[in-house]
């Protein structure tokens, strides 16, 4: 397995976020049903109570007001069918957008079309926001591969709009791979005199099968060495294509490119991918590309997005 297939395995899961999985559903389930619920909370929509009498059938159509890429068509054509309303998608995942473009046509009660107006909206809106600032940044830094985080406020949907714009995933859950971060290792170090990295490798290791990928996170140069020897030994012993990963924490570029360059001089580069987190921006993400990891994890992309413009337009008559 080659550098870019073990990346890939590591970091490429998009495939894995749809509507046939049981744990994506319930995603999706919390951030639709379960909001629209709340939102109609428990006498229902009060001003279509009011105004309205009869729940003629209508179209609609949910436009874009921006240019942008699309994400979260699967999702949105799911949430409808619960209320009774037919969509006909004239975009796909992925398709870049300009201002007035028809995203998806709707049919069906006119109080079920209000009802459902502003989460339909806020999924797409997200969605699509999500994967058009992911995909404007990966444009921008090819060949790294831009990665999600864990710091996101709707799990896997908004896994996957990085993914549909051109980004990768990263854990899905605590229970898909091994990440030993900074507080396993302070644990660790309480339990006795020995040296944590080289015993929470050895220990992560002896679970590889149960996991998609192995990774540690080191502060320093010389502990990023440490644990990359460590995995090269193990993989070359056992002859594993098992993708083992070290995260460098908050390095600057300079001192991530230093690791890069150690680690290709002891021979332990081509065993081991090299991941960057913390501090990164869309300002630089630019110098850790230069630095040659091979993936950057950024928080930005789903804690700061801005939502892509839509809107919804029911038509009379």
């Amino acid at each position: 397995m080659d550098r870019k297939q073990r990346l890939d395995l590591a970091y490429r899961r998009g495939d894995k976020l749809h509507i046939g999985d049981s744990d994506y559903l319930k995603c999706l389930r919390r951030f639709t049903i379960e909001a629209l619920e709340e939102d109609v909370g428990r006498v229902g929509d009060i001003t279509v109570g009011a105004v309205l009498r009869e729940n003629n059938n209508r179209k609609a159509q949910i436009i874009t007001k921006e240019q942008g890429v699309i994400a979260g068509i699967e999702e949105a054509i799911w949430f409808y069918d619960q209320y009774g309303i037919a969509v006909e998608p004239l975009k796909r995942d992925g398709d870049v957008v300009e201002k007035g473009d028809v995203i998806l046509k709707l049919q069906g009660g006119e109080f079920e079309l209000l009802r459902t107006e502003r989460t339909g909206l806020n999924l797409l809106q997200r969605m699509s926001g999500i994967a058009t600032l992911t995909n404007a940044l990966v444009k921008k830094n090819t060949p790294l591969l831009l990665a999600a985080t864990r710091k996101t406020h709707w799990g896997g949907l908004d896994n996957k709009a990085v993914s549909v714009g051109g980004g990768g995933t990263h854990r899905l859950g605590l229970w898909e791979s091994i990440l030993i971060k900074e507080n396993h290792l302070a644990s660790l170090a309480d339990e006795g005199d020995f040296d944590v990295i080289e015993e929470a490798i050895h220990r992560a290791w002896q679970h590889k099968d149960e996991a998609v990928f192995i990774e540690i996170e080191v502060v320093t140069i010389e502990d990023a060495i440490k644990a990359a020897g460590h995995f090269t030994a193990y993989l070359e012993n056992s002859n594993e294509v098992k993708p083992c990963v070290v995260m460098l924490d908050n390095f600057s570029p300079q001192d991530a490119g230093t690791t890069v360059e150690l680690l290709k001089q002891k021979g332990y580069y081509n065993q081991v991918l090299v991941e960057a987190s913390g501090g990164i921006t869309p300002e630089n993400v630019h110098a850790y590309r230069d630095a040659g990891v091979d993936v950057v994890s950024m928080g930005y992309i789903t804690h700061s997005p801005r939502v892509l413009d839509l809107s919804q337009l029911i038509f009379h008559g």
